[in-house]
């Protein structure tokens, strides 16, 4: 008998095909990665100043193959393919935000990463792992990135609103994810879904803003 980790709403059994919408839905975070892609070929950005970019879209390519496997054969090895690619894009953002937009010397972007660890740790270790669905894993990311709005306002406003947006977006997301299993008996097919599109919108814009606030970085320096 094949042995599967039931997870989500629209999985009824095991096989390749038990989760067709979770699956193809996504194809977003790969598109967002190609438009992310669009932009930065247009901006005068190059591969020297603009590594972390290139970083940043490898792993969104990264995450939409890595769920998909996740969503389609939802085994303990496939999950890993799926949040280790967004706990890579989660620190990586994080750390590249507080050292070029909010300009942190290395020491105090240490110190932000490890506050941000440290919350983690002990949010997981308060809360059963189940908590909203599971959605409490995310939780001290959705308010990190309210936090890195605010931070943001004075020094970098257009970053901010970017931050901002992100932050109700994903606000929406969480909150659609963390009800799949509880809309179950009125709509077999999820709402989990919806946290992949709305996600991929999400990295997308995140990508994108921080791509422009590079962009203008080089401009004011020359």
């Amino acid at each position: 008998m094949t042995t599967y980790l039931d997870h989500y709403c629209e999985r009824t059994a095991a096989g390749a095909w038990a989760e067709p919408l979770n699956t193809a839905t996504n194809l977003a975070f790969i598109l967002a990665a190609l438009y992310v892609l669009h932009v930065w070929r247009k901006s005068e950005l190059d591969l020297r100043r603009g590594w972390v970019i290139a970083l940043l879209i490898t792993l969104m390519f990264a995450i939409g193959i890595g769920s998909s496997l996740w969503h389609a054969f939802a085994t303990p090895w496939a999950i890993w393919l799926d949040t280790i690619p967004i706990l890579l894009f989660i620190n990586v953002y994080l750390v590249t935000a507080l050292a070029y937009g909010l300009r942190w010397r290395w020491f105090e972007v240490f110190a932000g990463w490890a506050a941000y660890q440290l919350g983690n740790q002990l949010l997981l270790l308060n809360l059963p792992a189940d908590t909203w669905n599971g959605s409490v894993f995310y939780m001290p990311t959705w308010l990190a990135l309210g936090l890195l709005g605010l931070a943001h306002r004075r020094v970098a406003p257009d970053m901010a609103r970017a931050l901002f947006r992100g932050w109700l977006l994903f606000t929406v997301s969480l909150c659609l994810r963390s009800v799949d299993a509880a809309w179950c008996p009125v709509w077999p097919l999820g709402t989990h879904f919806m946290w992949h599109l709305l996600n991929a919108l999400l990295l997308g814009g995140l990508a994108v803003a921080l791509l422009r606030l590079r962009a203008l970085a080089i401009r004011t320096w020359h």
